[in-house]
C-alpha cells in the first residue's frame, strides 16, 4: 500500500498501517507501524507508542515550519537524508519522547527539498528480534519519497 499527500510519499510494508495526515494551521505528519495505530494520535504518536504490543515498530515523520531560528538545511535540521540502514547504536530508551518499559527509540533530523523534518522510530522489544524490526523499517524508510513544496 502507498501513502501519498503533501508532497510525501511511502510505500508500506505488508500488515503495516499508516496514514499521511495534516492538522488545521499545522504541518504534514507521517505515521507508519506494523501493529493497529490510533486514530487523532499527536504528531510523535504517543498514544500508539502506549499500546505497543512486544516486537511491534513504530515510525513518525513530522515537518517542521521554518522560520523563528530554525533554517532548512542548518544546525539541527543540516543532514540531507536518512541514514539507511538504521544504525541499531542509534537506538535509546533515552530518545524516547514518552519513556516507556521495553521501548527504545531514535530521532533523527534532516532536510530535504528545503523541507525540514524530525524522523521518530520506536521499537518495541520481544521474542522477534530487533534485526528483523530494522530490516523492516529500513526498507519501508527507504521507499520515502519528499517532494518540494508546490510541485
Amino acid at each position: 500500500m502507498i501513502l501519498s499527500a503533501h508532497g510525501i510519499q511511502l510505500e508500506l510494508a505488508p500488515r503495516w498501517s499508516g496514514r499521511l495526515f495534516r492538522r488545521p494551521g499545522g504541518n504534514p505528519t507521517l505515521h507508519a507501524g506494523d501493529f493497529a495505530l490510533a486514530l487523532g494520535d499527536g504528531e510523535f504518536g504517543d498514544a500508539s507508542t502506549g499500546q505497543m504490543p512486544a516486537g511491534a515498530t513504530f515510525v513518525a515523520l513530522a515537518e517542521y515550519l521554518p522560520g523563528g531560528g530554525l533554517q532548512p538545511g542548518r544546525g539541527l535540521f543540516e543532514s540531507g537524508r536518512i541514514p539507511l540502514p538504521l544504525d541499531p547504536t542509534g537506538f535509546a530508551s533515552s530518545r524516547l519522547a514518552h519513556p516507556r518499559p521495553g521501548q527504545v527509540g531514535l530521532q533523527h533530523f534532516f532536510t530535504v527539498n528545503g523541507r525540514p523534518f524530525c524522523l521518530y522510530v520506536v521499537l518495541a522489544s520481544g521474542g522477534t528480534g530487533r534485526r528483523r524490526q530494522l530490516a523492516g523499517v529500513s526498507r519501508v524508510l527507504a521507499s520515502l519519497k519528499i517532494a518540494p513544496w508546490g510541485s
